[in-house]
């Protein structure tokens, strides 16, 4: 038996986007949407009947929170690279479970976005 669970959270946050000739080479800042598939078997599911706990995004984009993200990331704070980075730390605490991460750079227009993951199919 497979089980998926969804979560999905907000931070604000502003960024720059380095050697980029366009208007986002500037630094600007969006209210950023994270949207967080989790999928799991019925024996990944601890004893107290949880198998991820939704509080982890949570803990994960704080640091992101009213952030200049070019000072938190080593890395060019692109949606792509947010994307994978929080991937990745998701990842970390459970890597037997498979994960989809979806971001959105504001809360208004979701007609862009990135995505990473384990797995396609959600919606």
């Amino acid at each position: 038996m497979e089980l998926t669970l969804y979560t999905e959270n907000y931070f604000d946050a502003a960024h720059f986007i380095r050697d980029y000739d366009g208007k986002c080479a500037h630094i600007h800042g969006h209210t950023w949407k994270v949207c967080v598939w989790v999928r799991g078997k019925k024996k990944d599911i601890a004893p107290n009947g949880i198998m991820w706990d939704f509080g982890n995004l949570k803990e994960v984009i704080r640091k992101f929170d009213h952030s200049q993200l070019n000072d938190v990331l080593s890395v060019n704070p692109t949606s792509e690279n947010i994307a994978l980075y929080l991937y990745r730390e998701m990842k970390k605490g459970r890597p037997e479970l498979l994960f989809k991460v979806r971001l959105y750079e504001n809360t208004t227009s979701r007609q862009s976005y990135c995505e990473t993951g384990d797995f396609e199919g959600v919606t």
